[in-house]
């Protein structure tokens, strides 16, 4: 008997497995989903009975005392979750009704609007909370990812504006901002901000005809650009500008190649050209570099032939002190000329200095003789022959500009000690200094213990060489020094440290001698009592005296307009004070003998300075 039921029961089981693999009544996973999508039960699972959901609880559940019943069942959702399920729309005029339904297996509501795919078209989405407090939007793409559009504000609500074209369909999801349990409506809209007016690549582009002058541009939609056409001759250039500087232009090939680009800058607008050696047709494509634009005018100028060759094979020449006028063609121009060149000469190229250049200028053996950026560029020459200048960028291309070449012969004066120019005294001295790494020097004889005024103008820089310690520079003002000198002999002064060549003038004059001798053995000897006056020729003089005191006898000094040193007979400081002129200072003589009294300015001032000494025994 135990036998005869385990056969029977096997049997069922396996009766049972053929009907479920044969369809014999018993509802699919597929059936289940279907019938349950909207079911949420209490416990266990949902499976359908007859089409019908029911709720099933599992051992487990059965184990555990719990009820499987249907617990909710979802309204219907009037807009998909998903890019696959979006509700797609059209543009329309008057706001529509949305709503966020409550909250569905822990997952909140989200409303996904499928936007009309069509190229060169812009639109907006403004959506306005109803009864919620508060909703948020998301621009998508059909993956469900985040893209960029403009977001704006109106009267009427917030929203964003883009492009949805077939290849980058757009998708809008709108969401209650207060998280899953918000559960409420709100209001949207579709608005239509019309078709670009010009094509966004090269096949669809613009031709302007070489009369059209400015025209306007118009960016309709987030992410729109408008590409333009027109075509030049051979050998001639072109610049395509736009005025506002929140603007971009790309130069591109018929292919849509980009050759050249450019981003306009605060207070000025993006330019390109192009210089082309045959017929050439040109693409230009106008874009946003921010939100900003919406508006902006643009225009093409046709720059005419390139009149200088791009190479040194063909290059202008220049004769020295003739400017010759050039413009370069567009930002692949480049303008070549050529002059001959002595060795030892010193040889200036300007341009002008109210732009920024690129220029080379080689050497006859094709070798960099030497780069400039500003306006003027000055050198020695090496050798004899032929020397090119190449202007290979200007920042204000296709405008004309002049360049010159100045041959100004051997340098007018050496530049070191043994080279010095000698000069007299009283004798004006011409020169140029042809770059900042020129020095001029100049060699005067000056007696000991002179006052001098140097005069060297322009403002020039100044550098003294002399026996050591022998001289004292102290400028005084524009292109005025003092000078002091303490033995005789030749000085030599170097002019120099010029930004850009320029002429100077340079002259040594005597104005007076120094009063008092500068050290304990040039002092003026004086006796007790003294009362003197006198002059710091400049800020370097020192005025020293001596004088004999008596051992434990008291003095009384008074020094204006000074800073003084008492020195004793050993050499040893006594005092060191600077002294108002409203008061006296008293010191002691420890011991007899030869006392030095050293003063100095008390000030810095470039001038001559008058003092007065008294000094007594009490």
């Amino acid at each position: 008997m135990p036998l005869v039921r385990s056969c029977f029961i096997s049997r069922v089981f396996a009766l049972l497995a053929v009907c479920f693999l044969m369809g014999c009544g018993v509802p699919s996973a597929e059936e289940d989903e279907r019938v349950c999508a909207d079911v949420e039960c209490t416990a266990g699972r949902c499976v359908s009975e007859a089409g019908t959901p029911v709720c099933r609880c599992s051992a487990w559940d059965q184990a555990a005392g719990l009820r499987c019943t249907i617990a909710a069942v979802r309204p219907q959702d009037d807009h998909g979750d998903t890019a696959a399920l979006a509700t797609p729309l059209v543009p329309f005029t008057e706001f529509r009704e949305g709503t966020i339904q409550p909250a569905f297996r822990d997952k909140a509501d989200r409303d996904v609007f499928a936007m009309p795919a069509q190229t060169g078209q812009g639109f907006r989405f403004v959506v306005r909370p109803g009864t919620l407090a508060a909703v948020d939007l998301r621009l998508m793409d059909a993956a469900g990812k985040d893209v960029a559009g403009t977001l704006v504000r109106t009267q009427e609500g917030q929203g964003v504006e883009f492009a949805s074209t077939e290849e980058a369909p757009r998708f809008i999801r709108v969401t209650a901002s207060q998280g899953k349990e918000a559960v409420g409506t709100y209001s949207y809209r579709l608005e239509d901000l019309g078709k670009d007016a010009h094509g966004s690549t090269p096949a669809t582009a613009t031709a302007i005809q070489e009369s059209s002058g400015s025209f306007p541009v118009v960016i309709e939609y987030p992410g729109d650009a408008d590409v333009f056409s027109f075509r030049t001759e051979p050998g001639h250039g072109f610049r395509f500008s736009c005025a506002s500087d929140v603007a971009s232009l790309a130069l591109m090939t018929e292919a849509g190649v980009e050759l050249a680009h450019s981003a306009g800058e605060y207070g000025k607008g993006p330019r390109v050209g192009h210089l082309g050696q045959a017929a050439s047709t040109w693409f230009v494509k106008v874009y946003a570099r921010t939100e900003a634009l919406r508006t902006t005018s643009c225009q093409v100028e046709y720059l005419g032939r390139d009149e200088h060759a791009n190479t040194s094979a063909g290059a202008t020449p220049l004769v020295s002190g003739v400017p010759v006028t050039a413009r370069l063609q567009g930002t692949n121009d480049v303008d070549v000329f050529s002059f001959s060149g002595t060795a030892g000469h010193q040889q200036e190229i300007w341009m002008p200095i109210s732009r920024s250049w690129q220029v080379r200028v080689t050497a006859p053996d094709g070798k960099p003789l030497g780069e400039f950026t500003g306006g003027l560029f000055s050198r020695e020459l090496p050798v004899t022959g032929t020397y090119f200048v190449h202007v290979l960028q200007d920042t204000q291309w296709g405008s004309d500009f002049q360049v010159r070449v100045d041959d100004k012969g051997r340098d007018d004066h050496g530049g070191l000690v043994e080279t010095a120019t000698r000069a007299a005294l009283g004798e004006r001295v011409t020169g140029r200094l042809h770059d900042d790494s020129d020095w001029d020097a100049i060699a005067v004889p000056l007696e000991p213990d002179g006052v001098y005024r140097l005069t060297c103008t322009p403002s020039c820089s100044i550098t003294t060489y002399g026996p050591s310690g022998s001289v004292a520079l102290n400028g005084e003002g524009f292109g005025v020094w003092n000078v002091l000198v303490r033995s005789s002999g030749l000085v030599t002064f170097r002019v120099g440290a010029y930004p850009r060549p320029a002429d100077f003038t340079f002259q040594v004059d005597q104005v007076g001698t120094d009063d008092h001798g500068d050290d304990a053995t040039q002092a003026t000897p004086v006796s007790i009592p003294v009362s003197l006056a006198g002059v710091f020729e400049l800020v370097g003089d020192l005025d020293v005296f001596s004088v004999e005191l008596e051992a434990g006898r008291s003095y009384v000094l008074d020094f204006s307009n000074a800073s003084v040193r008492v020195i004793g007979p050993n050499r040893q400081l006594i005092y060191r004070y600077p002294i108002p002129s409203t008061e006296a200072t008293r010191f002691k003589a420890e011991v007899a003998g030869t006392y030095v009294v050293e003063a100095a300015p008390s000030s810095l001032a470039n001038r001559a300075v008058p003092w007065q000494f008294s000094l007594r025994a009490e």
